[in-house]
């Protein structure tokens, strides 16, 4: 996101980030297109790999709607490779930066494996920059790529984005297509191809076309790239879903926050694709008894970070209140005080039967400071909610028999620099039990969303 873009999307951060309680403050969040996602845990030795590959070589300095394209492209990788599920292991590799002496060779894993890499691969993106006197050595950064996933379990991905052709080897496709065989691993090649010349677009898909398991994509323009790299991005976690199984481990008595349709265990991890991009949450901690406990849950997305803190007791999930809200190109913008509430946000399980209804009630003081913008914004929201029954939902993570519950909110706003009318927001949310919120939608005026779970872990 430019900082442009930030800072005319920053109202709605402050009008609505702090209008519902924690599943409600999603929504409120996706109207800024920033869902929550968290950085997660890792998981076992042998894991789904990916490896990123950019090209950073001086074809990349030309502009891409006044800015370069470089920089167009690191950004747009960097929201997307925070958002990836965090038991990947992942490694990022560059070709052009100058690393290497020789033109040709000029290829560098800056990031090496790990699993949960995704913060350090976004760290690197952040200050790639070209080498004037480097050449693009695609076929070189691809065979390397392939060297350095040959050492790990699989399966594996490469995702390439590149700027044109391989300007160094007129062999290229069958070296990579020579380097694959002989490392032996299962391997799926994705070639993402941003503005690429229409005279180097032939020989960049007769490239991909030699390569067993390679697919090319053209990106023509910004959108396109991030629109591409966000569904390979879901693929590719789609596979962590299937290949990585679940770890038998001790469970610690169960908490009050540990409830049977969200159960909010310490190292629980939820990830999500919707209308608004990918997202993922986790719980970094969950502390207290069967009568009495908290849970923490860290939430992050494109561009913005937050905290969330929940109280549970026999009755259900209660109350819950939120940290600093972070914006990426402005830092803390705002901190959030839940300062009165009543009801409850999800009941225990055993009144979770169709037809049951409960409401839930609280007020916000959102403390802004950003952009030249201080002030205190009071949001007053209140919900009804109702089961109203089960039904089967099929989404990427699997098909459950969710717990259907849907609800109708009513937010104020006082403190906004100009008059601000209540507005009305209807959510459905599906539970399963055991894994937690599968599906959920929401529509207000001007606005809607539907979100379903890709990938999830529960200890």
């Amino acid at each position: 996101m430019s900082t442009t873009d930030s800072k005319r999307r920053l109202p709605s951060v402050l009008l609505v980030g702090c209008a519902i309680t924690a599943v409600c403050l999603i929504v409120i969040v996706a109207t800024i297109a920033a869902f929550f996602i968290v950085r997660g845990r890792g998981g076992k030795a042998a894991e789904p790999t990916i490896e990123y590959i950019l090209d950073t070589s001086p074809r990349m300095e030309s502009l891409s709607n006044g800015d370069t394209r470089i920089r167009v492209a690191r950004g747009i990788m960097a929201e997307i490779v925070r958002t990836a599920d965090p038991r990947l292991t992942a490694g990022l590799r560059v070709f052009g930066t100058g690393a290497q002496p020789q033109g040709c060779q000029d290829t560098d894993l800056v990031v090496p494996f790990a699993t949960a890499n995704q913060g350090k691969i976004e760290g690197q993106l952040g200050g790639l920059e070209s080498d004037p006197n480097s050449d693009s050595p695609v076929a070189q950064a691809m065979i390397a790529a392939i060297k350095d996933m040959a050492s790990t379990e699989g399966p594996h991905s490469m995702v390439v984005v590149t700027g044109g052709a391989d300007s160094c080897n007129p062999e290229a496709a069958e070296l990579i297509r020579q380097e694959a065989e002989k490392a032996k691993i299962e391997l799926r090649v994705f070639v993402v191809g941003f503005e690429v010349p229409q005279d180097e677009l032939e020989a960049v898909k007769a490239l991909v076309e030699l390569i067993p398991g390679a697919t090319y994509v053209d990106a023509p323009e910004a959108a396109s790239l991030r629109d591409v790299l966000f569904r390979i991005q879901v693929e590719v976690d789609q596979m962590v879903t299937e290949a990585v199984e679940a770890e038998p481990s001790e469970r610690t008595a169960a908490t009050a926050c540990d409830h049977p349709y969200m159960p909010l265990r310490t190292g629980a991890t939820w990830s999500y694709a919707g209308n608004e991009g990918s997202q993922t949450w986790s719980i970094t901690s969950a502390n207290g008894s069967a009568n009495t406990a908290t849970a923490t849950m860290d939430i992050a997305a494109p561009s913005v970070d937050m905290t969330s803190h929940w109280t549970c007791d026999p009755s259900g999930i209660n109350s819950y209140d939120f940290g600093n809200l972070s914006v990426l190109d402005f830092g803390d913008v705002a901190k959030m005080d839940v300062i009165d509430s009543s009801g409850t946000w999800l009941p225990s399980a055993e009144n979770l039967t169709p037809g049951y209804s409960w409401n839930n009630d609280y007020t916000t003081v959102i403390s802004v400071s950003a952009g030249g913008i201080s002030l205190d914004i009071t949001t007053t929201s209140s919900e009804t909610w109702t089961v109203s029954g089960v039904e089967m939902v099929v989404v990427p993570a699997g098909t459950f028999d969710a717990l259907r519950i849907d609800g109708t909110t009513t937010t104020t706003i006082s403190g906004m620099m100009v008059s601000t009318p209540a507005f009305s927001a209807s959510q459905s949310y599906w539970f399963a039990e055991g894994v937690g919120i599968v599906r959920y939608t929401t529509q207000t005026e001007g606005y809607s969303d539907n979100s379903e779970l890709t990938a999830y872990s529960v200890p």
